[in-house]
Protein backbone atom coordinates (compact mmCIF):
# COMPACT_ATOMS: atom_id res chain seq x y z
CA UNK A 1 0.00 0.00 0.00
CA UNK A 2 1.16 3.35 -1.25
CA UNK A 3 0.27 4.66 2.71
CA UNK A 4 2.29 1.99 4.43
CA UNK A 5 5.40 2.34 2.26
CA UNK A 6 5.42 6.12 3.05
CA UNK A 7 4.33 6.97 6.27
CA UNK A 8 7.52 7.77 8.32
CA UNK A 9 8.14 10.65 5.37
CA UNK A 10 7.88 13.80 6.67
CA UNK A 11 6.99 16.38 4.30
CA UNK A 12 6.68 20.30 5.12
CA UNK A 13 2.85 21.83 4.93
CA UNK A 14 3.36 23.83 1.93
CA UNK A 15 4.77 20.91 -0.18
CA UNK A 16 1.81 19.01 1.24
CA UNK A 17 -0.34 22.25 -0.04
CA UNK A 18 1.20 22.03 -3.40
CA UNK A 19 0.68 18.62 -4.08
CA UNK A 20 -2.85 18.55 -3.05
CA UNK A 21 -3.19 21.93 -6.09
CA UNK A 22 -1.23 19.71 -8.75
CA UNK A 23 -3.11 16.38 -8.09
CA UNK A 24 -6.21 18.68 -8.47
CA UNK A 25 -5.49 19.95 -11.48
CA UNK A 26 -4.09 17.00 -12.88
CA UNK A 27 -6.31 14.19 -11.39
CA UNK A 28 -9.83 16.34 -10.01
CA UNK A 29 -12.11 13.13 -11.21
CA UNK A 30 -10.77 11.53 -7.87
CA UNK A 31 -12.75 13.65 -5.99
CA UNK A 32 -16.33 13.06 -8.13
CA UNK A 33 -19.17 11.07 -6.23
CA UNK A 34 -19.73 9.38 -8.93
CA UNK A 35 -17.41 6.22 -10.40
CA UNK A 36 -15.18 7.04 -13.47
CA UNK A 37 -12.59 5.90 -15.36
CA UNK A 38 -9.76 8.31 -14.11
CA UNK A 39 -10.41 7.72 -10.61
CA UNK A 40 -11.26 3.53 -11.01
CA UNK A 41 -7.15 3.72 -12.51
CA UNK A 42 -6.03 5.67 -9.56
CA UNK A 43 -7.38 3.59 -6.86
CA UNK A 44 -6.05 0.23 -8.53
CA UNK A 45 -2.81 1.99 -8.40
CA UNK A 46 -3.12 3.21 -4.62
CA UNK A 47 -4.72 -0.67 -4.17
CA UNK A 48 -8.11 0.87 -2.74
CA UNK A 49 -11.49 -0.54 -3.83
CA UNK A 50 -13.70 1.58 -6.22
CA UNK A 51 -15.82 2.93 -3.69
CA UNK A 52 -13.00 4.15 -1.04
CA UNK A 53 -13.26 7.44 -0.38
CA UNK A 54 -10.19 9.56 -1.89
CA UNK A 55 -8.54 12.22 0.64
CA UNK A 56 -6.63 14.44 -1.49
CA UNK A 57 -4.48 15.81 1.59
CA UNK A 58 -4.14 12.38 3.02
CA UNK A 59 -2.94 11.04 -0.08
CA UNK A 60 -0.35 14.02 -0.93
CA UNK A 61 1.14 13.08 2.60
CA UNK A 62 2.09 9.71 1.71
CA UNK A 63 3.34 9.63 -1.86
CA UNK A 64 6.48 9.66 -2.93
CA UNK A 65 8.70 11.48 -6.16
CA UNK A 66 7.80 8.71 -8.16
CA UNK A 67 4.58 7.90 -7.47
CA UNK A 68 3.45 10.87 -8.29
CA UNK A 69 4.79 11.44 -11.45
CA UNK A 70 3.11 8.04 -12.44
CA UNK A 71 -0.08 9.54 -11.16
CA UNK A 72 0.51 12.56 -13.81
CA UNK A 73 0.58 10.08 -16.32
CA UNK A 74 -2.40 8.72 -15.45
CA UNK A 75 -4.19 11.70 -16.09
CA UNK A 76 -6.15 12.24 -19.26
CA UNK A 77 -5.85 16.58 -19.16
CA UNK A 78 -2.02 16.33 -18.94
CA UNK A 79 -1.68 17.56 -22.69
CA UNK A 80 -3.24 20.34 -21.92
CA UNK A 81 -2.62 22.08 -18.22
CA UNK A 82 0.80 23.14 -16.67
CA UNK A 83 2.09 23.33 -13.21
CA UNK A 84 4.85 25.81 -12.43
CA UNK A 85 4.99 25.62 -8.44
CA UNK A 86 7.56 26.18 -5.87
CA UNK A 87 8.26 22.58 -5.21
CA UNK A 88 6.58 20.73 -8.83
CA UNK A 89 6.91 21.61 -12.77
CA UNK A 90 4.87 19.59 -15.05
CA UNK A 91 4.99 21.08 -18.55
CA UNK A 92 2.37 19.96 -21.53
CA UNK A 93 2.57 16.51 -22.41
CA UNK A 94 2.53 15.15 -18.74
CA UNK A 95 6.21 16.24 -18.09
CA UNK A 96 7.37 15.94 -14.46
CA UNK A 97 10.07 17.68 -13.26
CA UNK A 98 10.39 17.11 -9.49
CA UNK A 99 11.66 20.82 -8.43
CA UNK A 100 10.34 24.07 -8.56
CA UNK A 101 9.69 26.74 -10.99
CA UNK A 102 9.73 29.73 -9.19
CA UNK A 103 12.69 31.36 -10.44
CA UNK A 104 11.30 30.99 -13.99
CA UNK A 105 7.93 32.71 -13.50
CA UNK A 106 9.86 35.35 -11.30
CA UNK A 107 11.84 36.15 -14.41
CA UNK A 108 8.71 36.15 -16.78
CA UNK A 109 7.10 38.44 -14.50
CA UNK A 110 9.90 40.64 -14.81
CA UNK A 111 9.91 41.01 -18.40
CA UNK A 112 6.32 41.68 -18.33
CA UNK A 113 6.92 44.25 -16.17
CA UNK A 114 10.02 46.04 -18.38
CA UNK A 115 7.71 45.25 -21.10
CA UNK A 116 4.65 46.63 -20.10
CA UNK A 117 5.48 49.22 -16.86
CA UNK A 118 2.47 50.00 -14.93
CA UNK A 119 -0.19 48.47 -17.03
CA UNK A 120 1.31 45.02 -16.62
CA UNK A 121 1.55 45.34 -12.94
CA UNK A 122 -1.99 46.51 -12.61
CA UNK A 123 -3.29 43.16 -14.56
CA UNK A 124 -1.22 40.92 -12.86
CA UNK A 125 -2.26 42.68 -9.07
CA UNK A 126 -5.41 42.43 -9.98
CA UNK A 127 -5.26 38.70 -11.33
CA UNK A 128 -3.62 37.86 -7.72
CA UNK A 129 -6.23 39.65 -5.87
CA UNK A 130 -9.09 37.38 -7.58
CA UNK A 131 -9.79 34.11 -7.97
CA UNK A 132 -11.69 33.97 -10.91
CA UNK A 133 -13.69 36.40 -12.57
CA UNK A 134 -15.20 37.70 -15.76
CA UNK A 135 -12.74 40.33 -17.98
CA UNK A 136 -14.94 42.92 -17.32
CA UNK A 137 -15.00 42.52 -13.43
CA UNK A 138 -10.81 42.06 -13.88
CA UNK A 139 -10.74 44.95 -16.01
CA UNK A 140 -12.39 46.81 -13.42
CA UNK A 141 -10.53 46.13 -10.98
CA UNK A 142 -6.80 46.79 -12.63
CA UNK A 143 -8.33 49.97 -13.39
CA UNK A 144 -8.59 50.81 -10.33
CA UNK A 145 -4.97 49.65 -9.59
CA UNK A 146 -3.49 51.49 -12.39
CA UNK A 147 -5.28 54.88 -11.62
CA UNK A 148 -6.56 54.89 -14.82
CA UNK A 149 -9.11 53.66 -16.82
CA UNK A 150 -7.57 50.96 -19.26
CA UNK A 151 -8.77 47.58 -21.23
CA UNK A 152 -6.35 45.17 -21.14
CA UNK A 153 -7.65 42.66 -23.97
CA UNK A 154 -4.35 42.34 -25.43
CA UNK A 155 -2.47 42.26 -22.63
CA UNK A 156 -4.06 39.08 -20.67
CA UNK A 157 -3.86 37.14 -23.60
CA UNK A 158 -0.76 37.72 -23.79
CA UNK A 159 -0.11 35.95 -20.45
CA UNK A 160 -2.56 33.45 -21.52
CA UNK A 161 -0.35 32.68 -24.89
CA UNK A 162 3.14 33.78 -23.81
CA UNK A 163 3.50 33.57 -20.17
CA UNK A 164 1.34 31.01 -19.12
CA UNK A 165 -0.09 33.16 -16.19
CA UNK A 166 -3.74 33.52 -16.81
CA UNK A 167 -5.99 30.94 -17.81
CA UNK A 168 -9.60 31.33 -19.23
CA UNK A 169 -11.74 28.56 -17.11
CA UNK A 170 -15.61 27.83 -17.12
CA UNK A 171 -17.48 26.65 -20.01
CA UNK A 172 -20.07 28.60 -22.63
CA UNK A 173 -19.47 31.76 -24.09
CA UNK A 174 -19.07 33.61 -21.19
CA UNK A 175 -15.90 32.14 -19.64
CA UNK A 176 -14.12 33.84 -16.26
CA UNK A 177 -9.92 34.35 -16.34
CA UNK A 178 -8.00 33.51 -13.40
CA UNK A 179 -4.11 33.33 -12.29
CA UNK A 180 -2.75 29.51 -11.70
CA UNK A 181 -3.20 29.37 -7.86
CA UNK A 182 0.61 27.59 -7.48
CA UNK A 183 2.40 30.82 -9.26
CA UNK A 184 0.99 33.52 -7.04
CA UNK A 185 3.17 33.54 -4.41
CA UNK A 186 6.12 33.71 -6.77
CA UNK A 187 4.45 36.58 -8.74
CA UNK A 188 3.15 38.21 -5.48
CA UNK A 189 7.35 38.55 -4.71
CA UNK A 190 8.25 40.70 -7.31
CA UNK A 191 5.26 42.76 -7.50
CA UNK A 192 6.34 43.65 -4.21
CA UNK A 193 9.75 44.55 -5.23
CA UNK A 194 7.80 46.38 -7.97
CA UNK A 195 5.76 48.05 -5.17
CA UNK A 196 8.90 49.47 -3.22
CA UNK A 197 9.23 52.50 -5.03
CA UNK A 198 5.93 54.65 -5.74
CA UNK A 199 4.42 54.05 -8.59
CA UNK A 200 3.69 57.59 -10.45
CA UNK A 201 1.21 57.86 -12.06
CA UNK A 202 2.15 58.74 -16.18
CA UNK A 203 -0.46 61.09 -18.38
CA UNK A 204 1.37 61.17 -21.49
CA UNK A 205 2.68 58.18 -23.76
CA UNK A 206 6.16 59.23 -22.89
CA UNK A 207 6.17 59.10 -19.65
CA UNK A 208 4.74 55.41 -19.88
CA UNK A 209 7.61 54.59 -22.24
CA UNK A 210 10.04 56.00 -19.98
CA UNK A 211 8.91 53.82 -17.14
CA UNK A 212 9.72 50.67 -18.75
CA UNK A 213 13.03 52.44 -19.26
CA UNK A 214 13.21 53.34 -15.55
CA UNK A 215 12.02 49.59 -14.55
CA UNK A 216 14.89 48.14 -16.90
CA UNK A 217 17.70 50.52 -15.57
CA UNK A 218 16.94 49.38 -11.77
CA UNK A 219 16.72 45.82 -12.79
CA UNK A 220 20.52 46.98 -14.13
CA UNK A 221 21.18 48.48 -11.13
CA UNK A 222 19.84 45.50 -8.83
CA UNK A 223 21.59 42.59 -10.70
CA UNK A 224 24.99 44.34 -10.48
CA UNK A 225 24.01 44.64 -6.41
CA UNK A 226 23.36 41.01 -6.50
CA UNK A 227 26.40 40.05 -8.44
CA UNK A 228 28.22 42.27 -6.37
CA UNK A 229 26.96 41.22 -3.11
CA UNK A 230 27.60 37.33 -3.80
CA UNK A 231 30.74 37.59 -5.85
CA UNK A 232 32.34 40.59 -4.30
CA UNK A 233 31.21 41.94 -0.71
CA UNK A 234 34.21 41.61 1.36
CA UNK A 235 36.63 42.33 -1.54
CA UNK A 236 34.70 45.77 -1.81
CA UNK A 237 34.53 46.54 2.29
CA UNK A 238 38.17 45.40 2.19
CA UNK A 239 38.80 48.28 -0.58
CA UNK A 240 36.88 50.53 1.28
CA UNK A 241 38.67 50.68 4.58
CA UNK A 242 41.55 51.99 2.52
CA UNK A 243 39.76 54.26 0.20
CA UNK A 244 39.17 57.90 0.96
CA UNK A 245 39.03 61.18 -0.54
CA UNK A 246 42.46 61.83 -0.50
CA UNK A 247 43.32 58.04 -2.76
CA UNK A 248 40.47 59.19 -4.91
CA UNK A 249 41.98 62.26 -5.52
CA UNK A 250 45.97 60.36 -6.43
CA UNK A 251 44.10 57.77 -8.36
CA UNK A 252 42.84 61.01 -10.98
CA UNK A 253 46.21 63.02 -10.67
CA UNK A 254 48.04 59.60 -11.28
CA UNK A 255 45.68 59.90 -14.77
CA UNK A 256 45.69 63.51 -15.53
CA UNK A 257 47.91 65.59 -13.58
CA UNK A 258 47.39 68.81 -11.39
CA UNK A 259 45.70 70.55 -13.11
CA UNK A 260 42.22 68.71 -15.06
CA UNK A 261 42.03 65.85 -12.37
CA UNK A 262 39.62 68.38 -10.28
CA UNK A 263 37.00 67.93 -13.13
CA UNK A 264 36.64 64.32 -12.89
CA UNK A 265 37.24 64.45 -9.20
CA UNK A 266 33.79 66.88 -9.37
CA UNK A 267 32.17 64.02 -11.43
CA UNK A 268 32.50 61.19 -9.53
CA UNK A 269 31.74 62.76 -6.35
CA UNK A 270 28.82 64.02 -7.54
CA UNK A 271 27.94 60.30 -7.80
CA UNK A 272 28.52 59.45 -4.47
CA UNK A 273 26.01 62.18 -3.13
CA UNK A 274 23.08 60.73 -6.00
CA UNK A 275 22.30 58.76 -2.64
CA UNK A 276 21.53 62.20 -1.02
CA UNK A 277 22.48 61.23 2.25
CA UNK A 278 21.56 63.25 5.31
CA UNK A 279 24.76 65.82 6.85
CA UNK A 280 23.61 66.84 10.32
CA UNK A 281 25.21 69.23 12.75
CA UNK A 282 27.04 68.54 16.37
CA UNK A 283 23.66 69.34 17.53
CA UNK A 284 22.15 65.89 16.18
CA UNK A 285 19.90 68.36 14.01
CA UNK A 286 19.58 67.99 10.18
CA UNK A 287 21.97 70.27 8.21
CA UNK A 288 21.26 69.51 4.68
CA UNK A 289 21.40 66.83 2.03
CA UNK A 290 24.28 66.05 -0.02
CA UNK A 291 22.90 65.73 -3.72
CA UNK A 292 23.27 68.14 -5.87
CA UNK A 293 23.59 69.21 -9.53
CA UNK A 294 26.78 69.49 -11.23
CA UNK A 295 27.58 71.71 -14.35
CA UNK A 296 30.85 72.16 -16.28
CA UNK A 297 30.71 74.83 -18.45
CA UNK A 298 33.40 76.69 -20.62
CA UNK A 299 34.60 76.56 -24.12
CA UNK A 300 34.18 73.41 -26.36
CA UNK A 301 37.05 71.04 -26.60
CA UNK A 302 38.50 71.46 -22.85
CA UNK A 303 37.24 67.74 -21.49
CA UNK A 304 33.57 68.58 -20.35
CA UNK A 305 32.01 65.82 -21.94
CA UNK A 306 34.93 63.61 -21.05
CA UNK A 307 34.70 63.76 -17.24
CA UNK A 308 30.61 64.18 -17.16
CA UNK A 309 29.82 61.25 -19.87
CA UNK A 310 32.75 59.05 -20.68
CA UNK A 311 34.40 58.72 -16.78
CA UNK A 312 30.43 57.79 -15.71
CA UNK A 313 29.16 55.69 -18.37
CA UNK A 314 32.66 54.31 -20.03
CA UNK A 315 33.95 54.53 -23.49
CA UNK A 316 33.88 51.44 -25.68
CA UNK A 317 35.42 53.06 -28.56
CA UNK A 318 38.55 54.58 -26.31
CA UNK A 319 38.47 51.24 -23.58
CA UNK A 320 37.22 53.74 -20.85
CA UNK A 321 35.61 51.54 -18.27
CA UNK A 322 32.60 52.94 -16.24
CA UNK A 323 33.41 54.69 -12.98
CA UNK A 324 29.94 55.92 -12.35
CA UNK A 325 26.66 53.89 -10.75
CA UNK A 326 25.36 51.34 -13.02
CA UNK A 327 21.67 51.23 -14.00
CA UNK A 328 21.48 54.89 -12.72
CA UNK A 329 23.02 57.16 -15.47
CA UNK A 330 20.22 58.64 -17.73
CA UNK A 331 22.53 60.18 -20.92
CA UNK A 332 19.83 62.49 -22.29
CA UNK A 333 22.13 62.79 -25.56
CA UNK A 334 19.31 63.99 -28.69
CA UNK A 335 16.93 64.40 -26.09
CA UNK A 336 14.12 68.11 -25.73
CA UNK A 337 13.81 69.82 -22.67
CA UNK A 338 10.11 69.22 -23.06
CA UNK A 339 10.86 65.27 -23.58
CA UNK A 340 13.01 65.17 -20.58
CA UNK A 341 9.89 67.05 -18.58
CA UNK A 342 7.47 64.77 -20.03
CA UNK A 343 9.18 61.82 -19.28
CA UNK A 344 10.32 63.16 -15.60
CA UNK A 345 7.19 61.88 -14.24
CA UNK A 346 8.41 58.17 -14.65
CA UNK A 347 11.21 58.98 -12.03
CA UNK A 348 8.89 60.23 -8.98
CA UNK A 349 10.52 59.19 -5.90
CA UNK A 350 13.78 57.80 -7.58
CA UNK A 351 17.10 58.56 -7.28
CA UNK A 352 18.80 59.18 -11.16
CA UNK A 353 21.29 61.06 -12.45
CA UNK A 354 20.18 62.57 -15.58
CA UNK A 355 23.37 63.32 -17.98
CA UNK A 356 23.55 66.46 -20.25
CA UNK A 357 25.79 67.11 -22.74
CA UNK A 358 24.37 69.86 -24.92
CA UNK A 359 22.44 71.96 -21.78
CA UNK A 360 23.06 75.18 -24.41
CA UNK A 361 20.07 73.27 -26.72
CA UNK A 362 17.56 73.14 -23.67
CA UNK A 363 17.31 76.45 -23.35
CA UNK A 364 16.07 76.99 -27.42
CA UNK A 365 12.78 76.90 -26.07
CA UNK A 366 10.80 78.89 -24.65
CA UNK A 367 9.65 78.56 -21.39
CA UNK A 368 12.23 75.86 -20.38
CA UNK A 369 14.14 78.35 -17.63
CA UNK A 370 11.14 78.10 -14.55
CA UNK A 371 10.49 74.00 -15.24
CA UNK A 372 14.18 73.38 -15.31
CA UNK A 373 14.88 75.27 -12.17
CA UNK A 374 12.26 73.57 -10.46
CA UNK A 375 13.35 69.99 -11.40
CA UNK A 376 16.94 71.31 -10.11
CA UNK A 377 15.25 72.29 -7.13
CA UNK A 378 13.57 69.02 -6.70
CA UNK A 379 10.33 70.70 -6.79
CA UNK A 380 6.69 70.25 -8.16
CA UNK A 381 6.27 70.77 -11.63
CA UNK A 382 3.88 71.01 -13.82
CA UNK A 383 4.13 72.22 -17.56
CA UNK A 384 0.82 72.92 -19.98
CA UNK A 385 0.80 73.12 -23.85
CA UNK A 386 -2.24 73.30 -26.21
CA UNK A 387 -2.20 69.53 -26.81
CA UNK A 388 -1.25 67.93 -23.47
CA UNK A 389 -0.52 68.57 -19.72
CA UNK A 390 2.30 67.48 -17.84
CA UNK A 391 1.96 67.01 -14.45
CA UNK A 392 1.75 68.51 -11.48
CA UNK A 393 4.78 65.65 -10.44
CA UNK A 394 7.38 65.98 -7.69
CA UNK A 395 11.11 65.57 -9.59
CA UNK A 396 13.44 64.01 -7.23
CA UNK A 397 16.42 62.93 -8.95
CA UNK A 398 19.61 65.13 -10.18
CA UNK A 399 21.21 66.70 -13.43
CA UNK A 400 24.64 66.87 -14.47
CA UNK A 401 25.78 69.04 -17.51
CA UNK A 402 27.70 70.86 -19.81
CA UNK A 403 27.35 73.93 -21.65
CA UNK A 404 29.42 76.21 -24.09
CA UNK A 405 30.06 79.97 -22.60
CA UNK A 406 32.25 82.38 -24.11
CA UNK A 407 35.22 82.82 -22.03
CA UNK A 408 37.47 85.90 -21.93
CA UNK A 409 40.89 86.89 -20.32
CA UNK A 410 39.05 88.30 -17.45
CA UNK A 411 35.39 86.76 -17.12
CA UNK A 412 32.92 84.60 -18.98
CA UNK A 413 29.91 85.05 -21.19
CA UNK A 414 26.78 82.59 -20.84
CA UNK A 415 25.94 81.56 -23.98
CA UNK A 416 22.48 80.55 -22.96
CA UNK A 417 20.49 84.44 -23.62
CA UNK A 418 17.54 83.62 -21.29
CA UNK A 419 18.19 86.65 -18.53
CA UNK A 420 16.50 84.45 -15.53
CA UNK A 421 19.27 81.62 -17.00
CA UNK A 422 21.42 82.78 -14.00
CA UNK A 423 18.93 81.28 -11.46
CA UNK A 424 19.39 77.67 -13.06
CA UNK A 425 23.41 78.21 -12.08
CA UNK A 426 22.39 79.58 -9.02
CA UNK A 427 20.90 75.85 -8.28
CA UNK A 428 24.11 73.82 -9.39
CA UNK A 429 27.84 73.58 -8.64
CA UNK A 430 29.45 74.88 -11.57
CA UNK A 431 32.95 74.55 -12.27
CA UNK A 432 34.63 77.39 -15.03
CA UNK A 433 36.23 75.65 -18.07
CA UNK A 434 39.63 78.18 -19.13
CA UNK A 435 41.44 76.69 -22.06
CA UNK A 436 44.88 77.96 -20.31
CA UNK A 437 48.45 77.18 -21.18
CA UNK A 438 48.63 74.45 -18.89
CA UNK A 439 45.07 72.65 -19.23
CA UNK A 440 45.83 72.74 -22.52
CA UNK A 441 49.15 71.05 -22.03
CA UNK A 442 47.63 68.16 -19.52
CA UNK A 443 44.67 67.62 -22.07
CA UNK A 444 47.00 66.71 -24.87
CA UNK A 445 48.95 64.48 -22.37
CA UNK A 446 46.07 62.96 -21.47
CA UNK A 447 44.90 62.22 -25.08
CA UNK A 448 48.10 60.75 -25.97
CA UNK A 449 47.96 58.73 -23.22
CA UNK A 450 44.32 57.16 -24.19
CA UNK A 451 45.83 56.59 -27.26
CA UNK A 452 48.29 54.76 -25.91
CA UNK A 453 46.59 52.83 -23.74
CA UNK A 454 48.87 53.64 -20.46
CA UNK A 455 45.11 55.60 -18.82
CA UNK A 456 43.02 52.85 -19.42
CA UNK A 457 45.38 49.89 -17.90
CA UNK A 458 45.14 52.29 -14.69
CA UNK A 459 41.55 52.72 -15.04
CA UNK A 460 41.46 48.85 -15.07
CA UNK A 461 42.72 48.53 -11.95
CA UNK A 462 40.84 50.75 -9.96
CA UNK A 463 37.57 51.47 -12.09
CA UNK A 464 36.19 48.53 -11.28
CA UNK A 465 36.62 48.41 -7.46
CA UNK A 466 35.69 52.09 -7.17
CA UNK A 467 31.99 50.96 -9.09
CA UNK A 468 31.67 48.33 -6.56
CA UNK A 469 32.10 51.04 -3.84
CA UNK A 470 29.60 53.40 -5.29
CA UNK A 471 27.32 51.00 -5.87
CA UNK A 472 27.26 49.30 -2.30
CA UNK A 473 27.23 52.82 -0.64
CA UNK A 474 24.21 54.10 -2.19
CA UNK A 475 22.59 50.55 -1.78
CA UNK A 476 22.89 50.75 1.86
CA UNK A 477 21.97 54.52 2.05
CA UNK A 478 19.21 53.80 -0.04
CA UNK A 479 17.69 51.04 1.91
CA UNK A 480 17.88 48.72 -1.29
CA UNK A 481 16.31 45.74 -0.42
CA UNK A 482 19.74 43.24 -1.14
CA UNK A 483 21.29 45.22 2.09
CA UNK A 484 18.68 45.62 4.21
CA UNK A 485 19.69 44.13 7.68
CA UNK A 486 23.30 43.69 6.71
CA UNK A 487 24.82 47.51 7.02
CA UNK A 488 22.92 50.02 8.93
CA UNK A 489 22.87 53.64 6.63
CA UNK A 490 25.38 56.41 7.46
CA UNK A 491 25.19 60.39 8.16
CA UNK A 492 27.59 63.04 7.83
CA UNK A 493 28.59 64.93 10.45
CA UNK A 494 29.03 68.63 9.83
CA UNK A 495 32.54 69.80 11.48
CA UNK A 496 33.89 72.67 12.79
CA UNK A 497 36.65 72.88 10.56
CA UNK A 498 34.32 73.05 7.56
CA UNK A 499 31.95 75.94 8.83
CA UNK A 500 35.43 77.67 10.06
CA UNK A 501 37.40 77.13 7.03
CA UNK A 502 34.47 78.50 4.90
CA UNK A 503 33.79 81.40 6.80
CA UNK A 504 37.40 82.03 6.46
CA UNK A 505 36.91 81.97 3.27
CA UNK A 506 34.07 84.14 2.74
CA UNK A 507 35.33 87.18 5.30
CA UNK A 508 38.42 86.79 3.38
CA UNK A 509 36.29 87.43 -0.28
CA UNK A 510 34.17 90.11 1.07
CA UNK A 511 37.33 91.83 2.23
CA UNK A 512 39.41 91.78 -1.12
CA UNK A 513 35.79 92.04 -3.52
CA UNK A 514 36.73 95.25 -5.62
CA UNK A 515 32.77 95.87 -6.13
CA UNK A 516 29.96 97.07 -3.64
CA UNK A 517 27.59 93.99 -4.37
CA UNK A 518 28.10 90.43 -3.68
CA UNK A 519 27.66 88.71 -6.97
CA UNK A 520 27.29 85.54 -5.51
CA UNK A 521 24.50 83.79 -3.11
CA UNK A 522 24.55 81.93 0.23
CA UNK A 523 23.74 78.90 -2.40
CA UNK A 524 27.37 78.93 -2.86
CA UNK A 525 28.60 78.04 0.69
CA UNK A 526 25.86 74.92 0.39
CA UNK A 527 27.25 73.55 -2.64
CA UNK A 528 30.57 74.15 -0.72
CA UNK A 529 29.57 72.00 2.00
CA UNK A 530 27.43 69.58 -0.18
CA UNK A 531 30.99 68.72 -2.10
CA UNK A 532 32.57 67.96 1.38
CA UNK A 533 29.80 66.17 2.81
CA UNK A 534 29.72 64.16 -0.83
CA UNK A 535 33.45 63.35 -0.98
CA UNK A 536 33.48 62.20 2.14
CA UNK A 537 31.33 58.93 1.72
CA UNK A 538 34.48 57.92 0.27
CA UNK A 539 35.03 57.18 4.16
CA UNK A 540 32.31 54.83 3.97
CA UNK A 541 34.39 51.85 5.39
CA UNK A 542 37.15 53.16 6.82
CA UNK A 543 34.97 55.08 9.64
CA UNK A 544 33.25 52.16 12.41
CA UNK A 545 30.31 54.97 13.87
CA UNK A 546 27.56 55.40 11.92
CA UNK A 547 28.63 59.18 12.03
CA UNK A 548 30.95 60.08 9.60
CA UNK A 549 33.04 63.28 10.22
CA UNK A 550 33.54 65.49 7.17
CA UNK A 551 37.21 64.76 5.76
CA UNK A 552 39.97 67.38 6.20
CA UNK A 553 40.70 66.86 2.53
CA UNK A 554 37.69 66.78 1.33
CA UNK A 555 36.97 70.25 3.15
CA UNK A 556 40.14 72.19 1.84
CA UNK A 557 39.29 71.03 -1.63
CA UNK A 558 35.58 72.15 -0.88
CA UNK A 559 36.61 75.44 0.19
CA UNK A 560 38.97 76.15 -2.70
CA UNK A 561 35.89 75.20 -4.61
CA UNK A 562 33.95 78.09 -3.40
CA UNK A 563 37.12 80.38 -3.58
CA UNK A 564 37.81 79.83 -7.37
CA UNK A 565 33.73 79.74 -8.05
CA UNK A 566 33.29 83.26 -6.06
CA UNK A 567 35.97 84.44 -8.07
CA UNK A 568 34.68 83.74 -11.47
CA UNK A 569 31.29 85.05 -10.50
CA UNK A 570 32.58 88.16 -9.66
CA UNK A 571 34.10 88.08 -12.74
CA UNK A 572 37.27 87.73 -10.83
CA UNK A 573 36.67 91.51 -8.96
CA UNK A 574 39.26 89.93 -6.12
CA UNK A 575 43.04 88.86 -6.05
CA UNK A 576 42.31 84.74 -5.99
CA UNK A 577 45.87 83.83 -5.02
CA UNK A 578 45.80 85.96 -2.11
CA UNK A 579 42.77 84.75 -0.70
CA UNK A 580 43.57 80.53 -1.34
CA UNK A 581 46.86 82.03 0.46
CA UNK A 582 45.80 83.47 3.60
CA UNK A 583 43.42 80.10 3.78
CA UNK A 584 46.66 78.00 3.59
CA UNK A 585 45.34 76.31 0.19
CA UNK A 586 47.75 77.91 -2.04
CA UNK A 587 49.77 74.87 -1.32
CA UNK A 588 46.82 72.31 -2.71
CA UNK A 589 47.62 70.31 -5.60
CA UNK A 590 44.74 70.84 -7.70
CA UNK A 591 43.18 73.88 -10.07
CA UNK A 592 45.09 76.87 -9.01
CA UNK A 593 46.90 76.37 -11.76
CA UNK A 594 44.91 76.74 -13.80
CA UNK A 595 44.45 80.26 -12.98
CA UNK A 596 47.99 81.75 -12.54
Amino acid sequence: MVAEENKSVSIPSDKIKERVLLLRRFLYHIEWDWPNEVKTRVLEFLGRTQDKFVNLEELAKSLTDAQLERLIWLSPVKDYYTFRGKYYTVRKGGVFEPHGSWEEVKNDVKQILKIHGKKGYALLKALTEINEAPFELITAKASEIYGDRIYPSHLIAELRDKWDLAWEVGSGGYPKWSMPEEVKPAVLEVLAEFEEKPIPVLRTKDSEQEFLEVIKMEEEFKNYLSNLIKERLEETVEFGRKWSPQSLIDYLQDLYGPVIFFDHLLSITQQYSICDAEVINEDGNRALNIGFNLALFGEPGTGKTFATKDMILGNESQNVPPHGLPGLNRYCGGMTPAKFIAIGEAYQGRKFNFIVTEFNDWFKYKGMVEPLKLAMERGTIRYETKTYTVGPYKFSSFFSVNYNTRVFERGYEATVSDPNFNAIEDRMLCRLHRLTKEKYGELAKSQRKLMLGILQSKMAKVAPKLRDHLTLVYAIQTKHPLVVGAFQEKKVLLTNEMLELIDRASSLILEHLETRTVPFSMRLEKRAIQLASAMTLANYFNVDSDLIPIDSTAAKMATQFFVEEAWVRANEAFPLYEVLKKLALGDQKGTLEEYI
